[in-house]
């Protein structure tokens, strides 16, 4: 690693949900990959949220193992008073906030004709309600800290309509490519970056069960131009330069990371 990207994030702090996945030895997500590079590239200190409180104080424990500053924390990305109560905390504990990373999401398995109203709703509120109260609760934390970046993990099904199921999904998922937009536009005089990548195939927990499905697995494998499902590194990379000075005059942007699988059909 250069010296350069080793400094990158020197004194910043990041907050990640549905980041519970990051144990080393384990198969993580995005949120696990970002952290681990965050850190690496000098970042002071991060906080990890998630719903999964086992999976998540052990990743913590295990950052902190390595000679890092990490919280976790649980977070209901639905729920206000949570976030407040976490970035209070963040503030509490390191004295300013700098990146958000929004990636807690759930996929509805059913057609929409079959899918049940309480799953559609859940799926919804996550995708905009989440990042709506995030962005809303680190607003004011990052213009004290100077400024800062919001990173929203959308998904390719946000530019591309639904098969046999997903709807829910792929609809709420379009629609932080709007909220990335416009809150862009109503943060960026608070010196506030926000943008979005939206992930393809990437073989993580949350797609494990298709990763690990010899006809599910190649299905996607054969659509994709370069031929491979994603890793979990391959987003973070995007994640951290979005994050970095690097970008630092990058706002209101989707970037697509998919291999290829886009503009491929």
């Amino acid at each position: 690693m250069s010296m350069r990207f080793a400094e990158r994030f020197t004194g910043k702090v990041a907050l990640l949900t549905g980041s519970a996945a990051a144990e080393k030895g384990e198969l993580m997500g995005f949120g696990g990959a970002t952290v681990w590079r965050f850190l690496e590239e000098g970042g002071r200190g991060v906080v990890i949220t998630d719903v999964q409180d086992e999976t998540g104080e052990r990743s913590a424990q295990q950052l902190r193992e390595a000679g890092h500053d990490a919280l976790y924390m649980h977070l209901d990305v639905t729920e206000e008073q949570d976030w407040s109560r976490v970035v209070d905390a963040t503030v509490g504990h390191f004295g300013r906030l700098d990146i958000l990373v929004n990636i807690a999401g759930i996929l509805d398995p059913k057609s929409l004709l079959d899918i049940e109203p309480e799953i559609w709703k859940k799926t919804m509120e996550i995708s905009s309600v989440g990042i709506f109260f995030g962005t809303r609760a680190v607003a004011r934390p990052m213009e004290q800290s100077g400024g800062g970046a919001i990173i929203n993990l959308a998904s390719m099904a946000a530019k591309q309509g639904s098969g046999a199921y997903g709807t829910a999904y792929s609809f709420s998922r379009g629609g932080m490519l709007n909220f990335t937009q416009s809150s862009a536009l109503q943060l960026g005089s608070m010196g506030i970056r926000v943008n979005t990548i939206m992930p393809g195939w990437v073989h993580t927990p949350f797609t494990d069960y298709l990763y690990t499905d010899p006809v599910q697995n190649q299905y996607r494998t054969d659509r994709v131009p370069l031929g491979r499902w994603g890793e979990p590194e391959d987003i973070a990379g995007l994640v951290s330069y979005l994050a970095s000075e690097d970008a630092s005059w990058v706002t209101g942007v989707s970037f697509p990371v998919e291999g290829g699988k886009i503009v491929g059909g």
